[in-house]
């Protein structure tokens, strides 16, 4: 018979003190001591997990898919660092205020009333907001990825979950946050994005972890992925890529009998069979941790699900999509990113050539406390020759300017107006009304923008991705000629390659930075803004611009003639 009273001391002590031990792993520790749902808490149907929670490793790269329980572990993981290790400060990040808002109200919170583990026997005061969190001791931040998040709190560990929907150079600055901690422990979760970049970067770098699964039939280990070696669906031809299946195709075949088999003898595979392992592809790297979760790391994703999925994101012309967040694989089409080979296509002689005094010379400059500026003449083959790539203090950038007008023939430039308008203001008076403050805002084509006195043109505005689309084309198509680089060459394929066009359905299309370092492409796009702006053949000499640059003349057709009526104020610049 039992004895209630005993059960019920049991359950009051259970609550008020963990099971503890020091050889218990966290894993170990969260089963013996917290719930999920109203029952134990167990990796059963997610055994992957159980490696992940107990790892510490203080640089770490998780790259999955989506809805695998992740975000789940690690906040367990967080919870559990804090409360065994008293006096500690962690910070859980994730990519701005809505995300950070909603995970705290609705994962860390209700996680810790599910758990009397969580808040202790006596932490009836302790600090229960939506930022800041007391377990005993011990505190946690719930921020979003922001710089002043990154610069305003000293921590022990560092969780960011979702890495590439974060800005890149935030997360970076986490690191400066544990400099004054002996534990130091950086972790990093997401869906991934880019190839090369993100937790598709972090993952590299580390030994690459994979969990692989012996077949039972022929004991083969091997890393069962999306591919014909390892799905079989009856009614699909093997010549037929996995990614090209559409709803003709599916309608054709049996997905309710497709199966995941040995890529060496062809029996099913037991994807949740107890021995399988994490096995490190690169284990002399120590440095670095890294796992990939793909969508047969567990047994609970099948492939009728996936190709649902597939069909789904195809109806929304969203195919990355599918690939981040149900495969788990990076992806980048071909025209969201320039590739390399194409930058290359482009690079000449990489010394600075003559150019003679009275050649017209366009000027593009990205602003910032190092300037990167490039300059370029115009081929009558429609070819614009990048002469000079330069990287200038900002300090020091007017007098460089002045420098440039009074040795080159400066017919028209743009930088950026923002955020360093005073800079870009002191440019234009240098360079005597010819190289233009640009401001991107809006939707609408290059224009304009008149000071109070209704006649001064103080600056332009135009649309940021149609600009950066424009510099990306003239690339694509061999327009650009690059020389005078130098020793720089590396830093212009980096530069160029570090922007992405974002097309998100229902979204406008968008360049997004990927580590930061893109500022060629910048300078190269505020070059190619500098040739649309109207007026700029009138400052040409007369029977040439036909001849020469009929082109120019040709992308200036829209605002032509506001152009001749403005080229009186535009040389005036802001003066």
């Amino acid at each position: 018979m039992r004895n209630q009273h005993l059960t019920d001391l049991t359950t009051v002590l259970r609550n008020r003190y963990a099971i503890e031990s020091t050889s218990m792993t966290t894993g170990q520790w969260l089963c013996a001591n917290t719930v999920h749902k109203g029952r134990r808490f167990s990796f059963d149907g997610y055994r992957f997990q159980e490696a992940i929670a107990n790892d510490l490793h203080p640089e770490m790269d998780v790259m999955k898919i989506s809805q695998v329980g992740l975000s789940e572990i690690q906040q367990r993981k967080a919870l559990a660092l804090l409360v065994r290790n008293q006096g500690i400060t962690g910070i859980f990040s994730l990519p701005n205020e809505r995300m950070y808002r909603r995970f705290s109200q609705t994962r860390i919170k209700p996680l810790i009333q599910e758990n009397p583990v969580f808040r202790g026997p006596d932490n009836t005061d302790a600090v229960r907001s939506m930022e800041t969190m007391q377990f005993g001791r011990s505190f946690l931040h719930v921020v979003n990825a922001t710089e002043g998040s990154a610069t305003s709190i000293s921590a022990d560990f560092v969780f960011v979950d979702e890495v590439d929907l974060s800005d890149s150079r935030v997360v970076a600055l986490f690191s400066s946050r544990l400099q004054n901690s002996t534990m130091r422990i950086k972790q990093r979760f997401s869906t991934p994005t880019w190839t090369g970049v993100g937790i598709d970067g972090g993952f590299q770098a580390g030994d690459q972890r994979e969990y692989l699964c012996r077949c039972s039939a022929c004991t083969h280990w091997q890393l069962p992925q999306w591919d014909h070696r390892w799905v079989k669906i009856p009614g699909l031809s093997d010549s037929v890529a996995l990614d090209e299946i559409d709803t003709a195709l599916a309608g054709r075949m049996d997905l309710s009998a497709a199966l995941v088999v040995c890529e060496q003898c062809g029996a099913p595979l037991d994807l949740d069979s107890p021995s399988r392992e994490w096995v490190a592809t690169y284990p002399s790297r120590t440095h670095a941790r890294g796992y990939r979760v793909l969508p047969f790391t567990s047994g609970r994703i099948d492939v009728a699900h996936i190709v649902t999925e597939l069909l789904q994101y195809k109806r929304r012309n969203f195919l990355r999509g599918w690939y981040n967040t149900v495969l788990g694989q990076p992806y980048t089409e071909e025209h969201a990113r320039l590739t390399e080979e194409q930058i290359r296509a482009c690079l000449g002689n990489p010394a600075m050539p003559q150019v003679d005094a009275r050649t017209p010379v366009f000027v593009g400059i990205d602003v910032g406390l190092f300037c990167h500026m490039v300059l370029a003449t115009v081929h009558p083959d429609d070819k614009v020759r990048v002469f000079d790539f330069r990287v200038v203090r900002a300090s020091e950038i007017v007098e460089v300017m002045r420098e440039l007008c009074s040795r080159y023939n400066v017919v028209s430039g743009a930088c950026d107006r923002y955020p360093y308008t005073p800079t870009a203001e002191a440019v234009m008076e240098a360079s005597g009304g010819r190289v233009v403050p640009v401001e991107f805002r809006g939707q609408t084509d290059l224009k304009p923008v008149f000071g109070l006195d209704r006649e001064t043109v103080t600056h332009w505005q135009g649309m940021r991705t149609r600009a950066i689309d424009a510099a990306a084309a003239r690339v694509r198509a061999r327009k650009f000629q690059f020389e005078g680089f130098g020793i720089q060459q590396h830093i212009i394929l980096s530069h160029l390659r570090d922007m992405v066009r974002d097309e998100t359905p229902e979204q406008p299309a968008i360049w997004r930075k990927l580590t930061g370092q893109d500022h060629y492409f910048h300078a190269l796009t505020f070059l190619c803004v500098a040739l649309r702006i109207p007026g700029v053949l009138d400052q040409l000499s007369g029977e040439s611009d036909d001849r020469i640059y009929p082109f120019i003349r040709g992308m200036h057709s829209p605002l032509a003639g506001m152009g001749r009526g403005l080229i009186g104020f535009y040389r005036r610049g802001a003066a």
